[in-house]
């Protein structure tokens, strides 16, 4: 829209108007006008009056400005644009004396009426509803904009109004659901569906669906309405089960599957399951991924081991063909009559390598030979077994004869021992060792009324060192004979520490006696409990050890501990105290006599 060209009309400060075609003023070629501009401006700034006025964009001069430069005290008058609204009465340009044009903003914005609430959307304000700002549409999820997604504050009129008026939101729509091969959706027969309405597909039997079986009415690109996911096709889908060689299926058993059946595999033991142990029925019929395989991670079968039986192991029986994971440990027993041949756990272990470990053979466990020395020898031998290293094997018998008179059987056992006793034929025991100080009894009596076994007692007072029975051997007895070693009382000393603070001390035991401070050792410092049950020597006494000059107290002392009441040493204490005076007075005199003397 153009602006109509009317005079500017300048109030000069005489008071005389002059008028001059604002148009005018851009006639003049642009060097041209930039040149005068220039000039005017350097001439106001040093006569003191304004050039052309600043162009406002919310307001123009009311009249056509044909003059470049303005006396000091010029005022023009303005007028405010279309879409601009008069704020204030002063809408006057004033030239200063500094050559300046003052002025305050006298025209503001009109401002558009609120558009109003959009059903089922929302009006989105970008500034506010001043002219020339904008505002957007937009619908909430489901549904379509009908109309413009914006607007814009614009003149209209005498004023100023929405470009667009507010728009529609309207649900979206789909058309009906498509039709599939073999199959069918539980959809009606409706014209249309809205927003969020879902069918599903079902396929007819023997026949596989291929994608989702519900789909979805939803809206593409804010416009339209269509269906979401595409809808799935149904196809005769048939997978023949696998065969894995030393595997096993833990899952999904068949044997016919159909489209995205599955199978879990798992192998037996002591193989290695290589691949994946899940696998499903495609649509081009195969599987994916492909079967398994099962390799071999184990040890085939058990070692021969001679003489030997193996032990079970989780609860089972072992088998020569059974296969057996790396790292399982068997273990093995020797036969009856067979034991290990060295020290070490009886187990092999399946490694690595897939080999079993070096074991330890049983080999055959032998009796000793008998030894009767010449007191015996064997008069029957019965053989059990074919044994090629031992004289004596298990289950061997004999017969034996000892001092011509006395005949005897014995086994060979699986331990290597005789049974009952090792073939031996005993000396005379009839008088057991006699002890000091105790005594024996016979517990049990051998074959021939041989004493076969005593037991050993001491008296009071003493205590047996040694063994307490001693049976009757071929080497006579044994154990060595014990001794009955007296027991001594501890010693009471008074003021006196002992060495070792026992309740009973065993010969030939020996202490040492340490007196406290201020006593002296009378007697031995060591003693030694002795067969007699007494100490030798005699324990030792602590005495007072008093200063020179006490020896007076040390008989008051002796005194105390021969008379036995109080009364005696009171009366004991008077007779002393009247010998001390009889002693006093007699030395007094002998004193004066010497005296008289030397007078």
């Amino acid at each position: 829209m153009k602006h109509q060209r009317v005079p500017v009309m300048i109030l000069h400060s005489k008071g005389t108007m002059a008028s001059w075609p604002f148009s005018r003023l851009w006639s003049i070629s642009d060097p041209i006008l930039f040149q005068v501009t220039l000039v005017a401006t350097l001439l106001a700034t040093v006569l003191g009056s304004c050039g052309i006025p600043p162009y406002l964009d919310f307001a123009y001069p009311i009249n056509e400005l044909n003059e470049t430069t303005f006396e000091t005290g010029t005022t023009l008058r303005y007028k405010c644009r279309p879409g601009y609204g008069i704020s204030s009465k002063s809408y006057f340009l004033t030239c200063k004396a500094t050559g300046n044009w003052n002025y305050k903003e006298f025209c503001v914005k009109k401002r558009c009426g609120n558009p109003g609430e959009l059903l089922n959307g929302q009006v989105i304000v970008k500034t506010d509803y001043s002219f020339g700002s904008e505002i957007e549409f937009s619908c909430s999820e489901g549904y379509i904009l009908i109309g413009s997604a914006n607007s814009y504050c614009e003149i209209q009129d005498k004023g100023v109004g929405w470009s667009d008026p507010l728009p529609q939101c309207l649900i979206a729509k789909c058309k009906p659901p498509p039709t599939i091969s073999n199959g069918r959706h539980n959809g009606g027969d409706e014209d249309f569906y809205t927003f969020g309405s879902s069918v599903t597909y079902s396929c007819d039997p023997d026949f596989s669906m291929l994608g989702k079986a519900s789909i979805s009415c939803r809206v593409q690109n804010k416009t339209i309405g269509v269906w979401s996911p595409s809808p799935p096709s149904c196809k005769k889908v048939i997978c023949v089960q696998p065969v894995v060689k030393d595997g096993k299926i833990t899952s999904g058993f068949g044997p016919i599957y159909t489209y995205q059946q599955s199978i879990v595999y798992a192998c037996n033991k002591g193989f290695r399951l290589e691949g994946s142990n899940l696998i499903r029925c495609e649509a081009d019929n195969s599987w994916n991924p492909p079967p398994p395989t099962c390799e071999l991670n184990g040890c085939v079968g058990l070692p021969q081991i001679p003489h030997a039986s193996w032990g079970r192991y989780d609860y089972q029986t072992q088998t020569k063909h059974e296969v057996h994971d790396i790292g399982t440990v068997l273990s093995y027993n020797c036969h009856f009559g067979y034991k290990p041949e060295a020290d070490g756990p009886r187990t092999v272990t399946c490694q690595s390598n897939l080999k079993w470990s070096p074991y330890i053979e049983c080999k055959e466990v032998c009796c000793p030979v008998p030894n009767l020395n010449n007191d015996g020898s064997i008069t029957l031998r019965r053989r059990l077994s074919n044994s090629t290293h031992c004289i004596y094997f298990s289950g061997d018998e004999i017969s034996y004869e000892c001092h011509n008179k006395y005949r005897l059987d014995a086994t060979c056992t699986k331990y290597g021992t005789w049974r009952p006793r090792t073939p031996e034929c005993s000396p005379d025991c009839e008088s057991p060792p006699v002890i000091a100080h105790g005594r024996h009894k016979i517990v049990s009596k051998g074959l021939w009324n041989q004493h076969e076994e005593v037991e050993y007692e001491c008296d009071e007072g003493y205590i047996l060192d040694g063994a307490e029975r001693l049976s009757c051997t071929s080497s006579g007895w044994s154990p060595a004979v014990p001794q009955c070693k007296a027991r001594c009382v501890k010693p009471e000393i008074e003021y006196g520490k002992l060495s070792v603070e026992k309740v009973r001390y065993v010969e030939p035991e020996r202490i040492t006696i340490q007196c406290k401070s201020g006593y002296s050792l009378v007697g031995s410092e060591n003693i030694t409990c002795s067969e007699d049950r007494t100490w030798y020597p005699e324990a030792p006494k602590c005495e007072w050890e008093y200063p020179e000059g006490c020896e007076q107290v040390i008989t008051g002392r002796k005194l105390l501990q021969c008379l036995p009441r109080p009364e005696e040493v009171k009366l004991a204490l008077e007779v002393y105290k009247l010998s001390l005076e009889i002693e006093l007075l007699h030395t007094e005199k002998l004193k004066k006599s010497s005296e008289e003397e030397f007078l």
